[in-house]
């Protein structure tokens, strides 16, 4: 069993082109909904979809199934990072 392959992916080869995705989707959804306890929430399901991409990586199946969870996994870190950027930048603007 492997610690945080998904992770260790994301240093170790071009894959953080889709954590930009995610960033990105992420930003731009945060500012459009303009709530804090919305992007927190949000931040806490892209968290969860992370770990349970993490969890099923380690189960060996197929290439195709590995692919894809590294996909959503990838796209989810991003996710993790845009959602705490955005719940940053609602907050300094309601002040």
């Amino acid at each position: 069993m492997k610690y945080f392959p998904i992770f260790q992916e994301l240093f170790e080869s071009d894959s953080i082109i889709f954590m930009l995705i995610g960033l990105v989707l992420a930003v731009f959804i945060g500012i459009k909904m303009n709530d804090t306890r919305i992007n927190i929430i949000s931040f806490i399901l892209t968290f969860a979809l992370y770990v349970l991409c993490e969890l099923l990586f380690n189960i060996h199946t197929n290439y195709m199934t590995e692919l894809i969870l590294l996909f959503v996994g990838t796209v989810a870190i991003g996710g993790i990072i845009g959602f705490l950027i955005t719940t940053i930048v609602v907050k300094v603007r309601k002040r």
